[in-house]
């Protein structure tokens, strides 16, 4: 913007953004674009695999990744078609997989869940390119400072129109992110392949539920799984439910959650990106680990300290992220285990008695001091007759 100053608070924000690691995302494809599950080789789900690396990291990486290669694939690549029904081996594969320093997120799109004659389902480019949009605005909120490498996919003239569309939709260059694309063979890039054979994998035990579970197996490494059309749930529901879940709760925690995260996903301010990513894992365990299981504040801390060259600690995590979010309206349950979506009434009751062991104490102080003043004036100064304390005079019984 021409005449544009920039601000101490630019400066900082670009000092921030400057120190966090560069990373790279490499985006391989399972499945294909028909809605005609009746032929042959029409799969019935769409799925997109990005595997994040540190900058730093990529040699060693493809390194170790063609060491992989080498012992189970021999001169061909790592491709999840070639082992078919192995399921033992791929099991092994994805266990090595998992000594390589990366992390995930995850697209999977269910086709057999659009309405019938629904222009996702008419128009092969529009399908791909919405469903590509929502793993790169989600790869934004988790890595501000990317670049993006895809597996060279589908004809030239396909190809072409998409990278205009990628180009004019993700978020744009400026002084605070920074976000490259490119495509390349995947003969080139044994991590391009590592995508491709863990969106193989995943695609495979959804047609064989006998086949490894590879969302299951690198559960460790996913940071989001983006499920279209949304789901609201929980991966335990079913035969292995709690059976005090309450499918009303989860539903209302579920919705104002993904309502902040949806309405905020394009500010600048780091603390509510943060807020974002700390709602982002919430949701993820709720959805594929377990409706019942909190996260402790010290994985919570460990992980956005990852993303992130704030500080955090236990203090900035209740008072910066948690406690705003509260404020916003998102319904977060905790206790002495973490923090989560509230799926029960139980949760509630967590959060409530937790917070009256912390609350209650300090009322009751304050009620002494009160009381004590009042006895020493005899009732002549009555502190909570300041307009700043209101709130408080009516909780101790004055209107």
């Amino acid at each position: 913007m021409e005449g544009y100053q920039l601000t101490f608070e630019d400066i900082e924000r670009l000092n921030h953004f400057t120190t966090q690691p560069g990373r790279t995302a490499y985006i391989a494809e399972c499945g294909n674009f028909g809605f005609d599950f009746e032929k042959d080789g029409v799969s019935t789900h769409y799925i997109v695999c990005a595997v994040v690396v540190n900058n730093e990291n990529l040699l060693e990486i493809e390194q170790k990744a063609d060491e992989l290669r080498r012992k189970y694939f021999g001169k061909g690549e790592i491709k999840s078609n070639s082992l078919g029904n192995k399921h033992s081996q791929r099991a092994k594969i994805v266990a090595e997989l998992l000594n390589l320093d990366f992390s995930l997120i995850i697209l999977m799109a269910d086709k057999q869940a659009f309405y019938k004659d629904s222009p996702l389902t008419e128009y092969k480019g529009t399908f791909i390119k919405f469903l590509h949009q929502q793993l790169y605005e989600s790869m934004y909120a988790f890595y501000p400072k990317l670049k993006i490498v895809e597996e060279d996919y589908g004809t030239s003239e396909f190809q072409a129109e998409f990278r205009t569309y990628v180009r004019r939709n993700r978020p744009a260059p400026n002084l605070f992110n920074e976000y490259d694309f490119d495509y390349v063979d995947s003969r080139n890039s044994h991590i391009v392949q590592i995508a491709d054979f863990i969106a193989g994998t995943i695609m495979q035990h959804v047609t064989d539920n006998k086949a490894p579970d590879a969302l299951k197996i690198c559960g460790s490494k996913i940071r989001e799984i983006i499920r279209f059309p949304k789901q609201i749930v929980p991966y335990t529901a079913g035969a292995n439910a709690n059976p005090s879940f309450d499918q009303q709760i989860y539903a209302l925690a579920d919705q104002c959650a993904a309502t902040y995260i949806d309405r905020n996903k394009h500010a600048d301010e780091e603390e509510i990106r943060l807020r974002i990513l700390f709602l982002k894992r919430l949701l993820f365990t709720a959805h594929n680990i377990s409706d019942s299981l909190y996260i402790h504040s010290s994985e919570l801390i460990r992980m956005l300290s990852g993303l992130s060259e704030v500080k955090v600690t236990r203090e900035y995590l209740y008072r910066r992220i948690v406690a705003p979010l509260r404020d916003a309206g998102v319904l977060i349950a905790s206790s002495a285990q973490g923090y989560k979506i509230p799926t029960c009434v139980k949760d509630i009751y967590a959060y409530i008695n937790q917070t009256s062991g912390i609350v209650g104490p300090m009322l009751s102080r304050i009620e002494k001091c009160l009381k004590l003043i009042e006895k020493q004036t005899d009732g002549a100064l009555d502190i909570l007759d300041d307009p700043a304390l209101v709130k408080l005079k009516r909780y101790f019984g004055d209107s």
